[in-house]
């Protein structure tokens, strides 16, 4: 609902509806809706972020294979999906911008390791850790994601290329 219609749509009545569940269900795991609203940002963290995250760290291979197992990994499960929805609630709800922005923050340290491992300065790294990272948000938010995999694949294979082509490989 979040996604589809914005933070007004999220409602306990249309969401109980929609899950073919009860209200009495829903108030099982929430106190009320804020209780609901409260836990979204932890959810999204949860869902599109955790994971990414846990696959860089077991991905196997130097910084810039983990960099491609990374692009890979969002070409093919699209952890991103909710990422619109978050960034304009956060305009509007000063907790949950504190929430994107620290998602933000985990998302671009990661990045910015894997730049530092491949041997780039701090500066340097964090540089093209925010070049990889607005690629990324500005993606979704201009709705410029490819419709395959196959597609998505490819723009990941050439953004790491332009990203590292100066690195050592590895």
């Amino acid at each position: 609902m979040l996604r589809e219609h914005g933070i007004d749509h999220v409602k306990v009545e249309p969401l109980a509806q929609r899950l073919g569940v009860t209200k009495g269900s829903f108030y099982w795991h929430f106190k009320n809706r804020q209780d609901l609203l409260k836990s979204l940002p932890e959810f999204w963290a949860r869902r599109q972020t955790d994971p990414v995250l846990a696959h860089v760290q077991a991905a196997p291979g130097g910084p810039i294979d983990k960099m491609r197992s990374i692009l890979e990994f969002i070409a093919r499960e699209d952890p991103d999906q909710y990422d619109n929805a978050m960034r304009a609630w956060a305009q509007f709800d000063p907790e949950v911008a504190a929430a994107v922005a620290a998602i933000d923050d985990r998302r671009m340290a990661t990045a910015r390791w894997l730049f530092e491992e491949a041997g780039l300065s701090a500066p340097d790294a964090a540089f093209r850790a925010r070049l990889w990272y607005f690629y990324d948000v500005g993606e979704h938010v201009t709705r410029d994601t490819p419709d395959t995999v196959e597609e998505r694949l490819e723009r990941a294979a050439h953004r790491l290329k332009l990203l590292t082509s100066d690195l050592v490989s590895g």
